[in-house]
């Protein structure tokens, strides 16, 4: 081997390990910033006399089949899990990770959702209502059709029950979803007794914990019959 290439096999050499011990170190610290963001949820939900959980097992199997969630979810991890009473409702909030690996690169990203969800104590129709898209009747499948201008513009509805969602929808949910700025930005679901809302790619935080509850505690009031009368404790 001459000079030169031992030169150059060296830089090679140092190039690799330079690349180690700079991927080791970003994920040193993408670890360390999940574990300080993780310590201050807690410490939130603590300040506030609810309940905190690392991870919940299985626990996305429970809503699955309404976006951001997985349409069919098997032993699928709920983080950071803060469950408790907000105005007199259960409710639980949890972080669902989704894994998106790229076999070209060998990287994976990790991207983040999470979901609100409270306790009504009655039986409810399934119903998914979100903000009307391009591409909202291939995914989401055909949208249900009130009459009501506005709200078939504006929002892609459906539902597995649409004789008893529509009954809902009527009974005050269409004027909510058409009155209520939140409905632009935030979905709503109905679904095992819950009502249930979610922010795509967004991880909980104290800073913005309450406006999904408050808009969910206000949807509750807009259940038409299904609207409860006294607000259930248990979540």
């Amino acid at each position: 081997m001459s000079g030169i290439e031992a030169v150059l096999f060296l830089l090679a050499i140092a190039g690799v390990v330079a690349l180690v011990v700079w991927d080791r170190r970003g994920k040193a610290r993408k670890q360390r910033r999940a574990e300080e963001a993780s310590a201050r949820l807690q410490s939130f939900a603590e300040s506030r006399g609810w309940t905190y959980e690392e991870g919940v097992p299985s626990l996305v199997d429970a809503y699955q089949g309404g976006e951001p969630l997985p349409d069919r979810a098997s032993g699928v991890m709920g983080d950071n899990v803060i469950s408790g009473t907000y105005r007199g409702f259960g409710f639980r909030a949890f972080e669902y990770r989704y894994y998106n690996s790229d076999i070209d690169t060998e990287t994976t990203q990790v991207i983040v959702h999470s979901v609100w969800a409270l306790n009504l104590g009655v039986e409810v129709p399934d119903l998914r209502a979100y903000r009307d898209g391009w591409f909202d009747t291939l995914m989401r499948g055909r949208a249900m059709e009130l009459g009501i201008p506005r709200l078939d513009k504006d929002f892609h509805i459906v539902s597995r029950d649409e004789e008893r969602a529509r009954a809902v929808l009527l009974g005050g949910l269409a004027e909510f979803l058409t009155s209520d700025p939140r409905a632009t930005e935030l979905p709503l679901r109905l679904h095992d007794g819950q009502l249930i809302t979610s922010r795509s790619r967004t991880e909980l935080s104290g800073e913005t914990f309450d406006e999904p509850l408050e808009y969910l505690v206000d949807a509750a009031g807009h259940l038409g019959s299904l609207s409860p009368a006294r607000p259930p404790q248990a979540p």
